[in-house]
């Protein structure tokens, strides 16, 4: 049950995460679905986007993590490398994700790396 959890709000964060590589319109479009879609899911607040993938995909994923941990949510699916590894699996998998720069796909990865340690 808190895999299924964890995939639904992880696969409902990533068009929120990867905004920062879409244009100004697709940012305001992307960005009112994803928080919704967020909101719906009660996981608390998300940190607004900046633009910049790197710092977005890191903020995001660390509020993510530390939101799964203030619910109590444990368990070798909720550890932040496996959390890390499902968004960067859910991105790659994209119908996007072939578009996207390489620049774009190195600063989102490194986000998740940044993320996941909480570094940003």
């Amino acid at each position: 049950m808190k895999r299924t959890l964890i995939a639904a709000v992880a696969a409902a964060a990533v068009p929120f995460l990867l905004v920062g590589c879409s244009s100004d319109t697709e940012e305001k479009t992307s960005d009112s679905a994803a928080a919704s879609t967020v909101e719906e899911l009660a996981i608390g607040e998300s940190p607004q986007p900046t633009g910049d993938i790197y710092h977005d995909t890191c903020n995001g994923i660390r509020e993510y993590i530390k939101t799964l941990k203030d619910a109590g949510i444990t368990g070798e699916g909720s550890t932040p490398e496996a959390i890390g590894t499902e968004f960067a699996n859910l991105a790659k998998a994209a119908p996007d994700w072939a578009t996207k720069s390489e620049q774009d796909q190195k600063d989102f990865q490194r986000g998740v790396d940044a993320g996941i340690k909480g570094e940003c």
